[in-house]
């Protein structure tokens, strides 16, 4: 897949994938025993629409991670505009190859982003960070 037409394809755009509020809310309402600030990694984030929705629906922090820094940049900019910024760590990295503690996160959110690796491949090498009294992923 040439990255160079996708990105510049996808430049400007909200959301990098389909979704909504509602659909996020409602993915995330299935999840049970999060602690009352649990931490997310949200993976392949883009400019981060579904991370601001995150922040909404729960009292948590996010660590938002994609490879493509303009999408990153974008992240971080609506992030200062809207107060928010205390709460998201944005990280350059890829999600193939990521570089956290085991058992760091109470959620692990990719919301459309796990095919870019393999689904199979995504749940095998994350599900290392997930903190193992969680149940979310």
């Amino acid at each position: 897949m040439n990255l160079e037409i996708f990105f510049e394809i996808h430049q400007g755009l909200p959301r990098e994938g389909p979704g909504d509020f509602e659909s996020t809310q409602k993915a995330y309402s299935q999840l049970t025993d999060l602690p009352s600030q649990p931490l997310i990694l949200d993976l392949g984030c883009g400019p981060g629409m579904q991370s601001f929705h995150l922040l909404e629906l729960s009292n948590g922090k996010i660590i938002a991670v994609d490879n493509h820094q303009p999408f990153l940049e974008q992240l971080h900019q609506e992030a200062v505009r809207k107060g928010v910024r205390d709460r998201l760590e944005i990280v350059n990295a890829d999600m193939s190859a990521l570089n956290f503690d085991h058992n760091s996160f109470d959620v692990i959110w990719a919301e459309g982003s796990a095919y870019s690796i393999g689904f199979k491949n995504a749940l095998r090498s994350w599900k290392l960070f997930l903190d193992r009294k969680s149940k979310a992923i």
